[in-house]
């Protein structure tokens, strides 16, 4: 009887654990059906790709295949995960077009950090989007350009002609209907964000960051593209904090603080024969804080006529700016006011509600081209106080710029 019980309570123990064992098989099977089933995206983690976060090992090829199962994913939404760790990366790019049937999402939680020997950039580009149909680019990571090893190589007003362009950090070249958010930018090489040949592009929550003499660090360069919104970020680079680019149309930038840095420019245009028009700038309710300009538009003389037009700035503070409003048709002949013939017609330009303090006694500064006089340049309620050198004269300065003042004027108008 007692072996009898035994067999009896053996059999009842294996059968308990043959449940169990497929219980667990099926949870486990649950939990990675979970995503898929939930309509959740479904992950591509650099790490289950190769990738070590060393700082030193060099992660491309482990980029590059997340990248590509997720963009090849076809079943559900797809995210490529950047973890905690500090990851080494190559010039790369994540290139579409991708069959995942919605957009694609890189969450960086981690630091990316770029190379820093120049013969390892084939092209001036160190991380590249290209041809991609929606695509989330978000996270609290970091891009580390590590600039300032490579800073040394793009000083082009101390090499002169010895000065090649630099690699951008974070190129999006054709990436239509897509989002970046929460990514911070540091130390890059040349620009930290270029946007080239998109549309429909959000940018918001950005944090880009270089020092105040590092070189052609723009913080956004953006051309040839349609429908880009920049909003709510802090830039503080070595150049212009945002610049706008030939060929660029319905342009909305708000509630950017800036500086140090050039600015926020239309421009610079004309230098090269193939630029073509800027259409549809709106810089409104941005801080500047001890920049070098304001609110710009530059053009050089140029060969080829093309227009600026339709561009405001308003809801401005400046806090000890140098050059807070300006126009400049004669930019890169390396004087500051000197008569232009530019062949570049700038129209419809709005300075409204521009407050604040400026180190330069000639806060408004509008210089247009003899050849192609400013039309329909309004300045209204541009109030600033001088905080310069005493016993200087405070003034606005205009040539060839038909412009209308209006409203609470200092300086006064010209």
């Amino acid at each position: 009887m007692a072996t009898a019980k035994a067999i009896f309570f053996l059999g009842v123990a294996l059968l308990s654990c043959s449940f169990i064992g497929a219980s667990r098989a099926l949870e486990t099977r649950r939990s990675l059906l979970l995503p898929i089933l939930n309509n959740g995206p479904q992950i591509f983690d650099v790490t289950k790709f190769g990738a070590v976060a060393d700082g030193e090992t060099d992660n491309i090829d482990a980029f590059r295949a997340a990248w590509g199962a997720a963009c090849k994913n076809s079943t559900t939404e797809a995210k490529v995960l950047i973890p905690e760790g500090t990851y080494r990366i190559a010039q790369t790019m994540f290139a579409g077009p991708c069959s995942s049937p919605k957009p694609i999402t890189i969450e960086v939680i981690g630091t990316v950090i770029a190379n820093t020997d120049p013969s390892e950039y084939v092209s001036p580009e160190w991380f590249t989007f290209e041809d991609i149909d929606g695509l989330v680019l978000t996270g609290t990571g970091v891009f580390d350009g590590q600039g300032a090893a490579m800073w040394p190589f793009n000083d082009c007003k101390r090499t002169k002609n010895d000065c090649a362009p630099l690699p951008a950090s974070l190129k999006f070249n054709k990436v239509n209907n897509s989002m970046v958010t929460g990514i911070t930018s540091l130390n890059s090489m040349q620009f930290h964000f270029h946007i080239h040949g998109c549309s429909n592009v959000s940018l918001s929550n950005l944090n880009i960051t270089a020092p105040g003499n590092s070189p052609n660090t723009d913080g956004m360069h953006i051309s040839s593209s349609y429908m880009i919104n920049v909003s709510s970020s802090v830039i503080g680079t070595g150049d212009d904090c945002i610049s706008i680019g030939h060929s660029t149309t319905n342009l909305t930038i708000h509630n950017i603080t800036c500086g140090p840095g050039h600015g926020i420019s239309v421009g610079s245009l004309g230098k090269r024969p193939e630029e073509r028009s800027v259409n549809g700038v709106s810089v409104t309710n941005c801080t500047f804080v001890n920049t070098t300009n304001g609110a710009r538009i530059k053009t050089w003389i140029g060969t080829v006529a093309a227009e600026v037009k339709n561009i405001t700035y308003e809801g401005i503070i400046m806090k000890d700016v140098q050059n807070p409003v300006v126009i400049d048709q004669s930019y890169g002949s390396g004087l500051s006011i000197v008569p232009s013939t530019s062949v570049w017609k700038i129209s419809d330009v709005h300075f409204r509600k521009i407050k604040g303090t400026t180190v330069s006694n000639i806060a408004v500064s509008l210089q247009c081209s003899t050849r192609n006089p400013c039309q329909g340049v309004e300045v209204a309620d541009v109030d600033l106080a001088y905080v310069g050198p005493l016993n200087t004269t405070f003034l606005s300065s205009c040539l060839n710029a038909k412009a209308i003042f209006g409203g609470i004027l200092n300086p006064p108008p010209c």
